[in-house]
Parts: structure tokens; sequence; C-alpha cells
């Protein structure tokens, strides 16, 4: 839930760290995994800075999308440091480390605003199903999208099995997982893991100007739109309608609607203040 107001660039700066740099572009937020000589792999300390900047970003008023990418053009993210998850032996050791990545993951999805993949290079493992938690994934044509667990014993760690069946259905999702052969970039276009292949423009580019036209919309229609889709997957069809007819209501009923429709009236772009 938004809480308070804050000034455009009060957060920016202290956000970053040595594994994650975020910066304001436009109404923006940039998430830059930096990690390029370790694939921009997801560590402990990149899952805590995640974390640290949803806090900050549930707050800000302002912001319209979440753009993350990974360092270079290269990777992506290649996934999990393996050299972290070496080190854990036990069943509750297990569920400690892999809890936060799947809470993570969860928050994103949850945010009231679009959360968008600039998938810039390669995607492996914990770094596609990061990328499968976002919103909209747009993708340079270079990019290469893979989940190669199968060789090596597991199947995908955090929640990947869900969210990649919703994406491109049980038979493709099946194929990708016992093959565990990576696809370009339109293959994932086709079978529904990317919305666009960005050839135009840099894939960070494309995703900026995407936010660029997200914020002429009304920002409660946004948030809505994104939370009755959500409901249409996750809960049963009687509370999935009931949840977007009661946000239908909120909506006809809000500022931003009656200003809409003064806006047509007068034939000029609605200026909208997410009341």
């Amino acid at each position: 839930m938004i809480l308070c107001r804050l000034s455009p660039r009060s957060w920016w700066n202290p956000m970053s760290s040595e594994v994650l740099h975020v910066e304001r572009r436009g109404r923006a937020a940039l998430l830059t995994i930096d990690r390029p000589h370790a694939g921009n792999s997801i560590s402990a300390e990149v899952t805590t800075a995640l974390d640290e900047a949803i806090d900050t970003l549930e707050r800000e008023r302002e912001l319209v999308a979440i753009v993350i990418t990974g360092a270079g053009n290269k990777f992506f993210s290649s996934g999990g440091d393996i050299k972290q998850y070496r080190q854990l032996v036990t069943r509750e050791q297990l569920k400690s480390a892999f809890e936060r990545p799947r809470r993570l993951l969860d928050r994103l999805e949850a945010l009231p605003v679009p959360v968008i993949a600039a998938v810039n290079g390669i995607a492996l493992g914990g770094g596609a199903e990061l990328m499968l938690a976002c919103d909209l994934r747009l993708a340079a044509p270079a990019a290469t999208i893979g989940f190669p667990y199968v060789h090596l014993g597991l199947i995908p760690g955090w929640h990947g099995t869900e969210r990649l069946t919703r994406n491109c259905g049980y038979a493709n999702a099946l194929h990708l997982l016992t093959t565990g052969e990576p696809v370009d970039a339109e293959e994932a276009r086709r079978l529904g893991l990317i919305n666009r292949v960005c050839g135009e423009m840099p894939v960070v580019e494309a995703a900026l100007a995407l936010v660029e036209r997200l914020a002429r919309a009304a920002p409660l229609s946004l948030a809505a739109t994104k939370r009755v889709l959500s409901g249409a997957y996750h809960l049963p069809r009687g509370e999935a309608r009931r949840l977007a007819e009661d946000d239908f209501a909120d909506l006809w009923l809000s500022e931003d609607h009656r200003e809409a429709e003064a806006a047509f009236a007068a034939k000029r772009r609605p200026i909208f203040k997410g009341k």
C-alpha cells in the first residue's frame, strides 16, 4: 500500500549498493543487478538489496513502474549464487536460504505498480525465475532464457514451475524443464515468456519508453488492472469476479474517472491525481 509522498530524488542514491544500482529515470525506478563478474547471479546480498529497495518503493507515490535489468550486456542473471548454495546441506538450511528469494519474487508480483524485466542477455535458472515474477518482460534480440535444472539434478526452487506453466502452458513448460535447453528471444516471445523483442533500441531504453506510456494512464486504474488480472489467475472464479466488480465501482466513482470524462468533453489530456 502507498503510504506517503517522497521527494522525487530523496531515496535513489541511498538505495544503491555494491550489488544493486538504483536510479530514477523519469517516473521509473531502474534496478540493475551489478555483479557482472559473477553473471549477475542472485546472492544473499542481492536478495537483501532488492528487498530493501522494495521497502522504499512501496512508499513512493510518484512511481509508475519498476524496471529490473542486469549490468553489462551478457547476463540478465545467471541465477542463484552457486558458491553460496553449496554450503546448504540440511532441509532447515535450504528452507531458510530459499524462503527469502521466494518471498522477494512474491513481493514483486504483489506490488501495485507494474514490474518490467529488461532482459539484456542470458537469463538462466533463478534469473529466469526472477524474470517470470515480473509483470512485463522485454528482451534484447541476443537474449537467451533457460531452465537447466535437470542438468543439476533439481527443479526450479523459487516457485518457477507455477509461473512457467501459467505463462506458457503445461506442455511448453514441461518441454523447457525436462530438456533444460535454452531458447532465444524470438522463441521465448512465441512461447509467452517474453512480451516483446526490442530490436529498435536498447532493451532498457525500450522499457523506460514503455513506462512513459504507462505514465499517461490513471494510476488507480493501472493498479486495479494488475490486481484483478492477478485475481483472475489466483482466486476462485466467484471471488475474482467480485474483486473486479468492486474495483470497477471504485474506479467509476473516483475523481480520476470524472477528470477523464471532463477532459474528453474538453478535448484535452486528463490530469490524473490518483484519487
